[in-house]
């Protein structure tokens, strides 16, 4: 098969040496580079094959993939209970199912089958979660107190590629699993990385005799700090961004990392919002939702941030009420947009975080005649891949609806000309993937995005958040700027409505 001269180029570097003398690494190129088939190659020459870790969603595309460009090794996706052969060269397993395998899988190392992981959408590893220490060691806890601890698959292998085009979705914290798991001498510390790298401070929960504080340190040690104030929790804040160019430094000869516009030549991309006013019954019904929300406020007022504060969860399903109510007030208005774009014979994808919309729009499609596929996180790895095939290859079908995390990674769309944001996710990362299946290798002509946005609602808020949050992500990789301030895009649209609302 013919190579682009980055895939080349990359494939060079992950078959060579890191600092450090070993062949990890960190693959974040742009989404719809090829990353999947940089990693097989290179894993091809190393080792003669590897255990691909990934989403379940994406397990059927990486046997296919392997088997385009090496049809006659063996490809096992693992699973509970599934048949075990040892003869494969390649073996595949979704990350939530990697500590019900532990056995197999070093049965499979102790025998020599398996010597490098290809990690793919790396930043799945980020925090604390089961998967994470699963991959690079930890503790679980049963459900009687007792713990049992993982020793970290990377410990049991020679080497790990880790893939993905968001190494950070919100902060430089959610970099250090990943730099763990490449073996980076950043990862020896997390304590001193997030001192040095994500400007970490202590976050106090305290008691002073009336009510309940929850401030930082500063504030503590200037106003609290004294006798009769009780300490009831402390913990690290680890959500700044500090010291980027020395990070950025530091990730050189680890990371290979190549944006589109830099080595291909692609159709555009154009990117547009959509502002309209939503009709009188979805604005009462959005009115209705604010007041609750604000009723909510008002009785739950949240006195800190921090990752631990329930009260947030909390506001968070409140607010994620006012979304839906805005995604589902504009079926309307994006169906007539994809029937007049399908009358012009272009096919459209449309994204949405919520299940009614998906329905509301499916149903649509499906009573004005349109070819339609649905994609949402209920549907097993078969019918995703049947749904994908059947919007590339079958030309009645016109439009591709999707739950924006279930369809917005590890796949082509690229017959789609038009990308429609329903609603926003809280990352602008997200929507990064979710547009690029369409806009990426294989893609002929122009790609239209739009976001529609209901005027005078919360999602104006959301987008302006979103613009900021997108110019401090791309700061921290690919910028110039050593010092940042980062927060959560919730964190961030709540004070905004609290602050319209005071």
């Amino acid at each position: 098969m013919e190579l682009f001269n980055h895939q080349k180029e990359g494939i060079k570097i992950l078959t060579g040496f890191n600092p450090e003398g070993g062949h990890s690494f960190l693959l974040a190129d742009s989404m719809g580079l090829g990353k999947t088939i940089q990693a097989i190659i290179s894993s091809k020459k190393l080792y003669g094959g590897s255990l691909i870790v990934c989403p379940a969603s994406l397990k059927i595309n990486w046997q296919r993939e392997i088997n385009n460009v090496y049809p006659d090794d063996g490809v096992c996706i693992l699973q509970k209970g599934g048949v075990l052969n040892e003869s494969d060269n390649w073996f595949i397993v979704n990350y939530d199912m990697l500590g019900k395998l532990m056995g197999e899988i070093g049965y499979l190392i102790e025998q020599g089958k398996i010597k490098h992981i290809d990690l793919d959408e790396a930043h799945y590893i980020k925090g604390n979660s089961l998967r994470s220490k699963a991959i690079i060691g930890g503790r679980k806890t049963k459900k009687d107190g007792e713990t049992a601890k993982f020793s970290g698959l990377i410990k049991l292998v020679d080497s790990v590629t880790c893939i993905t085009g968001t190494p950070i979705l919100n902060k430089p914290i959610e970099l250090f699993n990943i730099l763990k798991a490449i073996g980076h001498p950043l990862s020896k510390s997390k304590e001193k990385y997030a001192e040095r790298y994500c400007g970490r401070f202590w976050m106090y929960r305290i008691w002073d005799g009336n009510r309940f504080y929850t401030i930082p340190s500063s504030v503590f040690y200037a106003k609290f700090n004294k006798p009769g104030v009780k300490i009831k929790l402390r913990w690290p804040d680890d959500s700044g961004a500090t010291n980027l160019d020395e990070l950025r430094d530091q990730l050189k000869g680890w990371m290979i990392r190549r944006k589109k516009e830099d080595v291909l030549d692609l159709p555009e991309k154009i990117i547009s919002i959509k502002e309209f006013e939503i009709d009188s019954d979805w604005s009462k019904k959005y009115k209705n939702a604010f007041d609750d929300y604000i009723e909510f406020r008002k009785e739950n007022p949240i006195d800190g941030w921090n990752e631990e504060n329930v009260l947030m969860s909390r506001h968070l399903v409140e607010i994620q009420k006012l979304k839906q109510v805005c995604s589902l007030a504009k079926v309307d208005t994006i169906v007539e947009d994809i029937k007049e774009a399908v009358d012009q014979g272009e096919k459209v994808i449309v994204f949405s975080q919520y299940t009614k919309t998906i329905d509301a729009i499916t149903d649509k499609m499906q009573e004005l005649g349109i070819g339609v596929t649905a994609l949402t996180g209920d549907c097993d790895m078969v019918y995703r891949q049947a749904s994908v095939d059947s919007f590339q290859n079958d030309p009645r079908v016109k439009v591709f609806v999707a739950n924006i995390k279930a369809g917005g990674v590890g796949i082509n769309l690229t017959k789609a000309s038009i990308v429609m944001f329903a609603d926003m996710d809280w990352s602008p990362e997200i929507h990064n993937q979710a547009m690029d299946r369409a806009h990426r290798i294989g893609q002929t002509g122009t790609v239209n995005v739009y976001y529609y946005i209901a005027k005078g609602t919360i999602e104006e808020d959301i987008m302006e958040v979103l613009k900021s949050k997108k110019e401090i992500m791309n700061q921290i990789l690919d910028g110039k700027k050593d010092k940042v301030k980062t927060s959560s895009v919730f964190e961030s649209v709540v004070r905004r409505i609290v602050d319209k609302n005071t």
